[in-house]
């Protein structure tokens, strides 16, 4: 009832409120140049293909505001819980496309028709895919989302669709605008930028044409702490705690499981609990010998984060055609974009877990010596125990949990760059349209740490008795903290991607509805990664609290593809397309992979269209060649045994270590997808088109994560023998192998109304474009029963959350030399489950995120020739992310969902557009 009301909902809305919305006629229009439209490879009339594609051009993104490829996709209704880590910085400042939720490794991102190479960063299991911030945003002319899966067309990767971005044609004009934003509260986030466009020659005329572009955009960051949208827990899910950790500061005894600090009387080198950072937990039912009730502080760690990272991010772009005579083409197109970010996270979390995991499963030991002046004896004394229970590890030493703030926040600095060269021809030989080009891609990343620590330099220093893990450090103590930091270069990786395609395309016999045509072509293409650690601890996983080991990835392979497409519009009003692809994988062998799509148009106001493909794609380099590696899960967690005696000890409640291992013989996902839709214009000022979707993925590659285990009591008891414990019954590592897991189901609808029409001397415009899902379910191993994902917040792992209904509406109102443009972004809330909840905020129940609807409003003025003055505001009422009880959503973000919600508060920007020719 309650997806039959919704869908329902969205449907009224879209045909009864709507009915007048505008956008440009899709079905009547008229266009003289023939050209590819994404998703075929014949060229045909603009509007004539079958497949449903959106398209966003460049007035739509400069009325929204939006200042990166990122921020526009959050805007496309399929594109459903991007990957990102452009928040935070807690992980490589990478943001990835991800339509249809299936990951962003079936989502395949093109520019200009060709491919892009992956970012060099990868993991087993993990996403690898392009960065968005690689795409040159000043030269995008449009951006075309194929809502279809194209494994026929494009490579058997494109299982969920395509994103293809299109940058200017033929551009002779001069362009320079300026940008300027700011939060209205002044709490950072702003935003100060610069982009200029630059074309020259006609081509018909001249025989040439360049165009040169470059975009600069720089963001300062947001202190978690001064938006504090973590702390809201208490108002959404009654009785919880913020979301903490037990690796505190100040510092806290393991064996004794108290925190000096929570003591009055702790003694003037014991730092209090600060309520900023902390909570104190009284720990009922357990107290010291003397009869006090035990007390520790935990640390609230996103009030440490950061909710935006200082970022600065840079392109340039330029592309030169050389028209040979009327019928042949040149092309020289290349770029570079860089982005660089730095991103603080809460200092280096410091307990026996937080190492890395020796061979035999143990972990080192973080002791102090109870000689040590900082060893609380006296505290301790006074809370009833003798010398004798000081010496709780033997050999004199204790163990601590603490946090290294003295430090400094953990700082990851990442430098992604993208460098790409085409050179190709395009033109027209006896009849035969054609297009080939060599393509040379190449992402280089690197990564430098600052303020973290080396394990046994750390632990060295703590053996000395000079280091104060429960409060501030003399200058003894920092010294030797210095002594045992880790920093400077630790990932220095590329991707790199070479490529020849060709491709020829003609009309052929005449039909009863047109004229045959077909296309064929190939492409040669080679793959290589090189995932480089260039400092050996770093490699070996011992830096404290980091990302575990990260071991060396060397591999490629070549890819060789045929391919073809025939249109035959068989009958007045009818076509029938039927492609096919036949791809050979080095390392995987060949596959074919046939499309067949139909679209009948009885009237010029209605056009019905249907598809149906297949898709294939191979494990990631890293899924079949990398070494076994150690992580931990994304979110803090509860096990479910804590050794009896020591529930809620803090080591049953942190994060995990995983252990991830890749699998040689891993079978290739396969995958089938079908369409079926109906576009209708009822007037040339109004077109509207509905689409049914469904993808269905068989032997589905990915791993059963930490996270999804130890909160599904279910998935739980399966997998409960991969959970490895330590002999005191505490859990040393988690086993998450790349596996085949099974199938997964996918479908929805996709809904787009578009028009304009005259309106009081000027022209109203508006759209609207939503994504309803059916369902999202997957098997979570071989033969098991299917668990659905739709309308939840996915595993904590590798389903992200799947929002039942996402929509865009927009309106913009031209008159003279004003446009006033208006649009709202919504996403429907979605459940978090109990497990995940309980893990993070200390509440066994369900917790339902709250719907984001944001609206955005800008006024443009002409007020000179050539001059074009914008003001906007985003997110102009003000509204709060929804708060997120769960941790982690692919954006490392705590407290809201930054795959989902930019988590500013209103903003305000003005952009200053001078075009010169």
């Amino acid at each position: 009832m309650h997806k039959t009301s919704t869908l329902g909902t969205a449907l009224t809305l879209a045909f009864g409120g709507l009915a007048m919305l505008a956008g440009t006629p899709a079905l009547a229009q008229e266009t003289l140049q023939r050209v590819t439209v994404t998703g075929t490879s014949i060229k045909r009339l603009d509007a004539e293909t079958a497949l449903p594609v959106s398209v966003i051009t460049r007035e739509q993104i400069e009325r929204s505001g939006a200042v990166n490829v990122e921020d526009i996709l959050r805007r496309v209704s399929a594109s459903s819980a991007m990957v990102s880590d452009s928040t935070q910085g807690a992980g490589y400042a990478t943001s990835n496309a991800n339509l249809r939720g299936l990951g962003a490794n079936s989502t395949l991102v093109l520019l200009n028709g060709r491919r892009l190479a992956n970012h060099p960063f990868g993991s087993i299991g993990g996403n690898i895919a392009v960065d968005l911030n690689s795409i040159p945003f000043a030269a995008i002319e449009r951006i075309e989302v194929l809502r279809d899966g194209a494994s026929a067309i494009y490579g058997t990767d494109a299982v969920a669709g395509v994103i293809n971005f299109i940058t200017r044609k033929d551009y002779r004009n001069g362009e320079i605008t300026a940008r300027y934003g700011d939060t209205e509260d002044g709490i950072g986030g702003r935003e100060t930028g610069a982009s200029i466009a630059f074309g020259m020659g006609d081509l018909s005329a001249d025989r040439y044409n360049l165009l040169l572009t470059g975009n600069f955009r720089k963001l300062t960051k947001i202190s978690a702490l001064e938006q504090k949208l973590y702390l809201r827990n208490a108002e959404e899910v009654p009785g919880s705690d913020p979301p903490t950790s037990g690796r505190s500061f100040p510092g806290r005894l393991v064996d004794f499981n108290i925190t000096p600090g929570a003591f009055a009387n702790a003694g003037a080198a014991f730092a209090p609990c600060d309520p900023n950072y902390n909570v104190i937990q009284t720990l009922t039912g357990q107290t010291t010998p003397n009869g006090t009730t035990k007390m520790r502080c935990r640390y609230i760690y996103p009030a440490a984060q950061e909710n935006l990272p200082d970022s600065t991010k840079y392109d340039l772009f330029g592309r030169l055609n050389v028209a040979l005579n009327a019928e042949h083409q040149l092309f020289v197109e290349a770029s570079f974009a860089r982005n660089h970010s730095i991103g603080r996270t809460a200092a280096v979390p410091i307990d026996s877990t937080a190492g890395h995991v020796k061979p035999d499963g143990t972990y080192p030991s973080f002791a102090l010596p109870i000689t040590s002046k900082y060893f609380p004896s006296a505290l301790l004394s006074s809370l009833g125990y003798t010398p004798a229970d000081f010496n709780s590890l033997g050999n004199g030493f204790t163990e601590i949990a603490t946090r290294s703030v003295d430090v400094g926040p953990r700082t990851n600095e990442n430098t992604n760059d993208q460098m790409r060269l085409a050179v190709g021809a395009t033109g027209l030989v006896s009849g035969w349209d054609y297009d080939t080009a060599i393509n040379l891609a190449q992402a280089k990343g690197s990564l430098d740490y600052f303020n973290y620590l080396h394990e046994g330099r750390y632990i060295a220093a703590l053996a000395t008795g000079n280091v104060n893990p429960f409060g501030p450090n003399d200058a003894a103590g920092i010294a030797l903290l210095d002594a045992a930091r880790m920093e400077g270069r630790m990932r220095e990786s590329k991707s790199t991607t070479i490529a020849w395609d060709g491709k020829i395309s003609k009309e052929l016999m005449a039909m009863a509805g047109g004229n045959m045509a077909i296309a064929i072509g190939a492409d040669l293409r080679r793959e290589k990664a090189e995932d480089i650690p260039v400092n050996a601890d770093y490699e070996a996983g011992l830096h404290i609290g980091g990302e575990g080991s990260v071991p060396r990835t060397v591999a490629s392979r070549n890819i060789y593809a045929v391919f073809g497409e025939l249109s035959m519009p068989f009958a007045k009003g009818w076509e029938a397309t039927l492609a096919a692809r036949y791809d050979k994988y080095s390392d995987f062998g060949g596959t074919f992979n046939p499309q067949a799509s139909l679209r009948f148009q009885p009237t010029k106001e209605v056009l019905l269209r249907g598809s149906v493909g297949t898709g294939f794609r191979a494990p990631t380099l890293w899924d079949v060649n990398s070494p076994t590696a150690f992580t931990n899960t994304a979110n803090s967690l509860v096990d479910p045994d804590c050794p009896a005696g020591f529930e809620g000890d803090p080591r049953c409640e942190t994060q995990f270590n995983v252990r991830l291992s890749s699998d040689p013989n891993l079978k290739p996902e396969k995958s089938r997808q079908s369409t079926a839709g109906i576009v209708v214009e009822p007037s040339r000022n109004v077109t509207a088109s509905l689409d049914y979707w469904y993808i269905e993925k068989t032997d589905q590659i990915g791993t059963i994560g930490g996270d999804a285990i130890m909160a599904d009591p279910v998935l739980y008891e399966k997998y409960k023998s991969r959970i490895h414990r330590l002999a005191n019954g505490f859990i040393s590592y988690i086993e998450t192998p790349v596996e085949n897991l099974g199938d997964l189901k996918t479908s929805g609808l996709d809904l787009e109304v578009r028009g304009n029409w005259p309106l009081g001397g000027g022209r109203l415009g508006a759209s609207f474009t939503g994504t309803y899902v059916f369902d999202r379910k997957q098997q979570n191993g071989k033969g098991e029963p299917f668990t659905s994902y739709e309308g939840t917040a996915g595993d904590g792992a590798n389903v992200q959350p799947v929002p039942t209904w996402q929509h865009t509406l927009g309106f913009d109102y031209g008159f003279g030399d004003w446009v006033f443009a208006l649009e709202n972004v919504y996403v429907k809330g979605w459940t978090e489950s109990a497990g995940l909840v309980e893990a993070n905020v200390g509440v066994a129940q369900e917790h339902k995120v709250k719907d984001s609807s944001r609206w955005n409003a800008s006024v443009s003025w002409k007020a000179l020739k050539g001059l074009t003055l914008r003001l906007g505001a985003r997110n102009l009422f003000d509204q709060a992310a929804p708060f997120t009880a769960v941790s982690s959503y692919g954006s490392h973000a705590t407290g809201f969902a930054g795959s989902f919600v930019d988590p500013r508060d209103r903003f305000w920007y003005v952009t200053a557009t001078y075009q010169f020719k």
